[in-house]
Order: C-alpha cells, then structure tokens, then sequence
C-alpha cells in the first residue's frame, strides 16, 4: 500500500503532532486503513467467518478519542476496485490465500502462535465490515461516505473542496493525487506524524520533490512502482528523481532508457505509466454537496474529444452506471450517469462491487446465517449481565440494560432475534 520508500525520504518534513492541533477541524478518516489494522486483534474470526465486534471497537476508541478532541471525523471507505489495479488486486488476493492456507495448517499442527501471524496477512477487508461501522455511524451522527472506486481520491477530492482539513492515513499515495495534508502513524494516544505538502520544497538536495511539477511526481513514483505501475528493476525514488531531474516528459526518459542496456522496462510498462498517470488525475469521486458522481480533477476537452485516449481514460477511472439501462457503461457524459444509485453507494446502502445487491452488515449477515445463537443471545439477558459495562439491548420483544465489555457506555448494541 502507497508508494514503497517514500515516507522514509519525507523524514526531515515530517513533523510531531498531536491531535490537539487539529481542534476544531474535519478530518478524513482512511476507513480500509482502520479496518485493516483493527482486524490484528480479531484476524482468527474474521478469516474463519466467526462473529466478532472486536474491529468495531478498535473503531469506536478512536473516534471517541477524535470527539474528546473536537475533531468531527469523516469517514472514508473504499468502493468498487478499478481496472487499472486488477493486476495489483489478483497479486494481494493470491498472497492472502496462500497465508490462509498456512495459517490453518500451523492452527491444525497445534502451532497457533505462528498460525496467527498468517491469519493476519490473510485478511481480506470487506464491504461487509465497512457496513457494521457505517451502521454505528448512522446511530451516532458520524459523518461518512462510501467512495465509488478508491478512498484515496474522494478524499483528496474531499480536501480541495474544504470539506476536510486533513487526511489520517497510512497511504502515501494520497501525496501522488495531491493530498496536502497527511496525518499518518497515529497512535491511541493521539500522536502522530505530519507530512505538509507546503514544506516538500524544505526537502534536502537528495530529493528535492519541492522542484517537481506535480506531473514529474507522478513520473517519479511510476518509475519507482506504485499500485498501478510494476517500476523499473532496480530504480528506487532516489535513482527516479535523478532521472525525472534530467527529462521532465516520460516519453524522453523512456526514449532515452531503451537506448540502453541498464534499464529492464517489460513489455507493458508505457501503457502502466500511461494509465497511472490519468489513474492519478482523474479518477471518478461522489460530490456529497451535488449528490453526483464526478472526477477528482476536470477532464480537458481535448482528451475527451479524442476517442482513443477517452478510452483508455475510462480503463483507468471506471466504468458506472448508465441511468436509461441501469447497466455499467463506459460513460463520460455525467448527464447519461445513475447519479441515484453512486448516492445509495455513497451512504452504504448498496454494495459497491454488485451494485444490485444491497449491503449487508457483516455481524447481522452471520446471524441471519445463524439464527439459533442470535435466539440464544437475545433470550439470555442474563449471560450478557455477567460482563461489565452498561449498553441498551433492543430486541423484538422489547428493551432491557444489559453489560458488556466494550470501550464506550455510549454504544447501542442491536440484537436482532431471526
């Protein structure tokens, strides 16, 4: 995820913060970056499809810890994967399976340390769990969205509508797409680290990314492999820079590098640059304030009147729903879009990635699986008594206190009896 070394390079800028800097403001919260590391704690459940609601709680401490601030959080989740990153996508599909196979071989062996490990690396966030937060976001008035395709560009589109403030990710990619404030590392206690787009031009002579346009940052990372691009074998950010100095356009660096035997560029690497590059720019993001899907950056005319490079534009941004058919198409002209059904994507009542499936809670899906332990749990108010803390219990049959070991006494559990 993001940009392999650049975090590192970005060291002189980055800067020690707490959340207290950030009182009053609206910050974008990196929802498949919490989710990922919230399911550490739960990886074993979450891989053998057993209920759990350790991820939501991991959830709750933070954005408890944002409302103690005054900080509103805006939650961000990523939506339906794009065509340009299908091949980054298959590669982290393929190493998740093979690490749920090793992890249930050394659970089945009796090593259930290690096991654990793997069960880590297996895990694949959903549209599912992003649902179980979606839902507790609704009853507690947090403010979220469903992004169409990547999360990474409605928030830096979020950014330059000054919606937000700021960015809390563990992503560097969002500085490709223009991100100009990144809050990254954050930790229980409120610190984290600082990554000011204004300062780039404070970086030392070893990488001066202040001096680059924003189109040779793109050609830097492109070298150097990013999500959508497979780099250039053996060209890291530094060797890019010194190259991306020397020829500002990517066609000179690419003419120049086939004239010599020290470069090994595969087969496909021009069109992997081309289609990062308009990845990059104008990727498709939901407007909450038009309720319409739109681009992060506009379009130029002189693209969108030429039919082959429009084309390739809609390879990389996504195809979306035509609204006379209702079918995904290959569309440009926003008036021809289901403006309705990205808005129901948006507030998480479709599944982004089957569109005509609405989208299910993970936690109430494995219950309506299981209807027999949800029985059992809403008829027992005893057993949810033993534990501490106080929550309201909504059932069927009515509404009762009952505890349970949760970070907040704020949260409403929902037990619904099937």
């Amino acid at each position: 995820m993001g940009i392999p070394g650049l975090l590192p390079l970005l060291k002189t800028i980055q800067k020690q913060v707490t959340l207290k800097k950030y009182v009053n403001q609206t910050l974008a919260i990196d929802g498949y970056a919490w989710l990922h590391r919230a399911s550490c704690t739960c990886a074993f459940d979450l891989v053998m499809g057993k209920p759990t609601n350790k991820y939501l709680q991991f959830f709750i401490k933070r954005l408890q810890l944002l409302k103690r601030l005054n900080i509103t959080p805006y939650v961000v989740f990523d939506g339906d994967s794009l065509f340009v990153k299908s091949h980054t996508e298959m590669q982290r599909k393929k190493r998740r399976l093979e690490n749920e196979l090793m992890a249930k071989k050394l659970w089945s062996a009796g090593d259930r340390l290690n096991a654990m490990e793997f069960f880590q690396k297996s895990v694949d966030v959903t549209p599912e769990m992003a649902k179980c937060i979606i839902d507790y976001c609704q009853v507690h008035s947090i403010t979220y969205i469903v992004a169409p395709f990547e999360a990474d560009a409605q928030m830096v589109y979020l950014e330059k509508m000054g919606l937000i403030q700021g960015i809390i990710s563990e992503d560097s990619d969002l500085l490709v797409f223009g991100c100009k404030t990144l809050i990254t590392k954050l930790n229980d206690h409120g610190e984290a680290l600082e990554i000011s787009r204004d300062n780039f031009t404070s970086l030392p002579e070893s990488f001066p990314l202040g001096e680059l346009s924003e189109q040779q940052f793109r050609n830097l990372v492109c070298l150097a492999g990013c999500d959508y691009t497979s780099g250039i074998w053996k060209v890291g950010l530094i060797t890019a820079m010194k190259i991306v100095k020397q020829h500002s356009a990517m066609k000179d660096i690419l003419a120049q590098m086939e004239q010599t035997d020290k470069f090994r560029l595969s087969k496909t690497f021009k069109q992997e640059v081309e289609f990062a590059n308009y990845a990059f720019q104008y990727q498709r993001v939901f407007c909450p304030l038009s309720n319409q899907i739109t681009t992060l950056n506009h379009i130029p005319q002189p693209l969108i009147n030429c039919r082959a490079e429009i084309m390739k534009i809609i390879g990389c941004i996504g195809s979306v729903v035509e609204k006379r058919s209702g079918i995904r198409k290959d569309i440009i002209d926003t008036k021809n879009i289901d403006h309705k059904v990205y808005e129901r994507i948006a507030k998480g009542e479709l599944n982004p990635v089957d569109i005509t499936s609405k989208l299910l809670n993970r936690e109430k899906k494995l219950r309506i699986r299981n209807p027999l332990r949800a029985n059992i749990l809403v008829g027992r108010s005893d057993l949810l008594k033993k534990v501490p803390r106080q929550l309201t219990v909504r059932t069927q049959s009515g509404t009762f206190n009952a505890e349970i070991p949760l970070e907040s006494k704020e949260v409403s559990l929902y037990i619904q009896a099937y």
